[in-house]
């Protein structure tokens, strides 16, 4: 479809709202061109389509994915509905006999809290259906995994072994290292396509091992203008010269302060409920100042996975310095910033830092008997994902899946947002809506042509088929169409 358009009879998001003072809206060449009211006179020529009265608002902003890892899992077997070790025999079973082959199969969102044994399947239960094809099963954060017989000779590690932290990097990073230049782009294309039908018109995504290397980083840099979103590429990794070379403006990402509640490594100031465990601070202050310091020198927004409160209090720390002694524009993030008692919220907010946090999150963990709940206890599960402390205490408030550890989905986000489980933490459609549009926006310094419906902007629009705040998380409304600059590229109107 040619980008001039006019897009008529639709309610359009403007300005925090839905407005019906508005006829439509008129896109060309990427941008659009104009606002028009009932008294404005319409452009002739130009191919119109009639909205017939479905919600239009600004192209959806995820902030934090790893799209490669999305994009390829997606081939292989999400593990999230599981609830045994048998279902997820059959489920891998059913997925071979469909797509046999000898490639690596990726077992994705496997939750031992989730499944009757509460126990990662061990490697006899795997070989009974892959005895010879390597798999591996992903914990659904991401920070531990376990592979079968065939991948436990190979890497020579005993049966029924645990990879976590580094060591599950190292094995991940194996795996995706022996993939094609054409297999990796197949597999951001794919995570684009979900992109698309998810909502999105632009994503962040992390690319690097989180350590020294940037991996495919080059690749999908020289390849951004074959993709039918906007990618915004982090180099996931230490290498401050490296990322420099590349011509980023950023560094980070899932570069990790801590580990994760699941595995009991996000850094805590208090011990987990009935252990001695209070988590793993992965690097010391004295790193942190150094490395973080140095990439503000070089003008680079800096990004870091930080789950725990001292885990967030020890990059804060060094943004809240870098803001009294060097105050620069860069927008420092703190990447899943999940617990936060109020007065390291006061911090965050005196730092300047951006707050990339994935509402999912309490949608899958929160709430009374929730997974929070079961490690921390009733009260600090009360100061996980603070939505509405963060915006109360102007602190710019992002959204973000983190996907592929919950869903590529805007809408699934917003009402997971919505209906937080702690009341004192719920906001608004309008506040939700703006951490994927106008916050999201501001994040990537492009709050200029991104995340309004507004003259001069770039044309995203996410089409849905009702106004947002006429559903639930149950009955949600449906993406029906997605237009890129100009161009629909999903969907259909």
């Amino acid at each position: 479809m040619k980008s001039d358009l006019l897009l008529t009879n639709g309610k359009f998001y403007i300005d925090g709202k839905l407005t019906d003072s508005v006829t439509s809206i008129y896109l060309r060449n990427s941008l659009i061109e104009n606002i028009l009211q009932k008294s404005d006179t319409q452009p002739n020529d130009v191919m119109q389509i009639d909205m017939k009265q479905k919600a239009i608002y600004p192209g959806f902003i995820d902030t934090h994915t790893h799209s490669f890892e999305g994009g390829l899992y997606s081939g292989g077997v999400d593990l999230g509905a599981c609830r045994s070790i048998a279902e997820i025999q059959e489920l891998l079973s059913a997925h071979i006999d469909k797509h046999p082959g000898s490639d690596t199969l990726f077992c994705w969102r496997f939750d031992e809290n989730q499944i009757e044994e509460h126990r990662f399947p061990l490697t006899h239960e795997l070989d009974a259906v892959a005895p010879s094809r390597p798999l591996i099963v992903r914990r659904i954060d991401g920070h531990s995994c376990v592979v079968n017989g065939n991948l436990c000779e190979f890497l020579k590690v005993p049966r029924d072994y645990i990879f976590r932290g580094d060591e599950n990097d190292r094995v991940v990073h194996y795996l995706h290292g022996n993939l094609s230049e054409q297999e990796i782009l197949k597999a951001y294309d794919k995570a684009s396509q979900i992109a698309l039908a998810g909502g999105f018109t632009s994503i962040h995504t992390m690319i690097g091992d989180a350590n020294r290397s940037l991996t495919h980083y080059r690749l999908i840099r020289d390849n951004l203008r074959r993709f039918p979103i906007d990618y915004n590429i982090y180099p996931q990794c230490f290498d401050i010269e490296a990322a420099l070379e590349l011509g980023a403006t950023r560094i980070g990402g899932c570069i990790l302060a801590d580990g994760s509640f699941g595995s009991y490594t996000a850094a805590i100031s208090q011990n987990y409920l009935h252990t001695d465990k209070n988590g793993v601070l992965y690097k010391s202050n004295d790193f942190w100042d150094s490395f973080i310091t140095e990439a503000h020198k070089h003008d680079l927004q800096v990004a870091v996975h930080c789950i725990g409160d001292r885990a967030i209090r020890q990059i804060n720390d060094v943004y809240l310095k870098l803001a009294q002694t060097d105050p620069k524009d860069l927008r420092h993030e703190l990447i899943h910033m999940e617990l936060t008692p109020l007065d390291l919220l006061d911090k965050i907010a005196e730092s300047g830092a951006q707050a990339v946090m994935q509402p999912a999150f309490d949608r899958y963990w929160g709430g009374e008997e929730g997974f929070y709940e079961s490690v921390l206890g009733a009260s600090r599960s009360r100061e996980m994902n603070r939505f509405r402390h963060a915006i109360d205490m102007n602190i710019n408030l992002c959204f973000g899946s983190d996907w592929y550890i919950t869903e590529l989905d805007a809408l699934n986000g917003i009402y997971s947002a919505v209906e937080h489980h702690n009341p004192l933490e719920r906001i608004t459609f309008a506040e939700a809506i703006a951490a994927y549009t106008i916050n999201a926006a501001r994040l990537s310094h492009e709050e200029t042509t991104k995340g309004h419906i507004k003259k001069g902007y770039q044309a995203d629009l996410t089409i849905l088929d009702k106004p947002l705040d006429q559903g639930t998380y149950s009955d949600q409304p449906k993406v029906v169409a997605t237009i890129k600059n100009g161009e629909l590229v999903y969907g259909d109107l």
